[in-house]
């Protein structure tokens, strides 16, 4: 703590016994008099919480010698336990209101700084909303028919400027947008796919215009799919805790341009809930590896804000983890529907819904189906190894099937002869 070596050397030769009197300490501080040149000793004291001293010396150095004798004499418990004297009271209590004054100030230009961030944000939102609405209106006014023939550039220019605008969610969705635009020649879908997605990017820009007038859940999903960030810091502290043992009976992995993304269904086996897991890594960084695949796991969730199903963070975990259990799911596919409709009430711009149905029979026609026992059927949409997988899982009887809803297809991510245990399709796939 010297300020320099003399100043070292002597607050050592001020630790003798005969310089002190007076000398005390308590949880708070040590103090003491110290005998100087003059006929009045100088009056220390040290505060233990952050080491700061004042004497009563004339010196310029911080500490002076007389502090540091005194601490060394404190080190080594030369100093005797008492209560406080007035002038180490009133300096305690002087530095304590000084504290908390230096706090709300402080705290007051954080927050001042931090509105203030969050209204140029807002504005800078508001004219990447205000151009997209626009740029929306002439792809309507053109026709999908003319967008499935522009470039990628052209996509791409138009979300750089949303990335700009600090909308990264509207660049995502004119990022789909042109993938769905370039499989025009392979699929016989992709207008009605098209035009599904400018519906949600519309929906997405007249509900920021209109944000007062939302519910909050919906008010908090519009603002996690327009970009807006909400800390894993705040989740992990303040976030809904849900505590159960989770099957994972969806688990995909992906690599786009570098960046590394997890995406994983968790299924409450005792609340009945249904949570993502989602982790992104780019370069050297460790993907969060969520739960086994799988398997079932003992845990604690906490909650993300908006999005439905809602995002979660795995904040504690038992070690070992079990084989699933018989597969969750709704007896008919209008059952699950009207679930995934709650899902859409709250958070309308969902690009996927899990869903889970018991008892359908694999039908490998074109395209393949799922039927229920209602006969209803779902068509899929999976990789041809995976559709190939469940209808040999099936054995041509009825099986229960987990997977992702798109609004137009069914992509199945587990499955199991009726009542058994549940088993991952193809979870290695990207």
């Amino acid at each position: 703590m010297a300020p320099d070596s003399a100043a070292a050397r002597a607050g050592l030769d001020q630790a003798s016994a005969g310089r002190w009197s007076g000398s005390g300490h308590d949880e708070h501080a040590v103090w003491g008099e110290c005998r100087g040149s003059g006929k009045v000793p100088y009056l220390t004291q040290v505060a233990l919480a952050d080491g700061a001293t004042k004497c009563s010396c004339p010196s310029r150095k911080f500490p002076c010698k007389h502090a540091l004798g005194l601490l060394v004499r404190y080190a080594e418990d030369a100093v005797p336990a008492a209560r406080p004297p007035e002038w180490v009271s009133q300096w305690l209590a002087g530095r304590a209101t000084r504290s908390a004054r230096q706090d709300r100030q402080d705290g007051l230009v954080d927050e001042q700084a931090a509105q203030r961030r969050s209204a140029e944000r807002d504005a800078k939102v508001d004219a990447g909303v205000d151009e997209m609405r626009r740029w929306l209106a002439d792809l309507a006014r053109v026709g999908v028919g003319a967008a499935q023939s522009q470039p990628w550039a052209w996509w791409d220019q138009q979300a750089r400027r949303m990335i700009d605008a600090q909308a990264r969610g509207l660049a995502a969705q004119i990022r789909r947008m042109a993938v769905i635009a370039a499989t025009a020649g392979q699929r016989t879908d992709w207008p009605e796919r098209l035009t599904d997605q400018i519906g949600s990017a519309h929906l997405l820009c007249e509900a920021w215009r209109h944000a007062s007038a939302l519910p909050e859940h919906t008010g908090q999903a519009m603002r996690v799919r327009l970009g807006y960030p909400v800390p894993t810091e705040e989740v992990s502290k303040s976030g809904e805790r849900v505590s159960d043992t989770w099957a994972v009976l969806g688990h995909r992995v992906g690599d786009d341009q570098g960046l590394r993304s997890l995406q994983q269904w968790l299924y409450g086996e005792r609340t009945g809930r249904v949570v993502t897991f989602l982790a992104f890594a780019a370069g050297a960084q460790q993907l969060a590896p969520g739960l086994p695949p799988g398997r079932r796991t003992a845990a604690t969730v906490a909650l993300y804000p908006g999005t439905r199903p809602a995002r979660a963070l795995i904040v504690d975990r038992e070690p070992r983890s079990e084989p699933p259990g018989p597969m969750p799911g709704a007896p008919d596919w209008d059952t699950a529907l009207n679930l995934a409709a709650d899902c859409l009430s709250a958070d309308p711009w969902a690009e996927v819904i899990p869903l889970a149905v018991r008892a359908v029979t694999v039908l490998p026609a074109q395209p393949w189906l799922l039927r229920d026992v209602a006969g209803r059927a779902m068509p899929i949409t999976a990789a041809q190894d995976v559709r190939w997988a469940l209808l040999a899982l099936s054995g041509g009887r009825p099986v229960d099937v987990a997977g992702e809803w798109d609004g137009f297809a069914f992509t199945p991510q587990a499955a199991a002869p009726v009542g058994e245990p549940a088993r991952l399709l193809g979870w290695n796939r990207s």
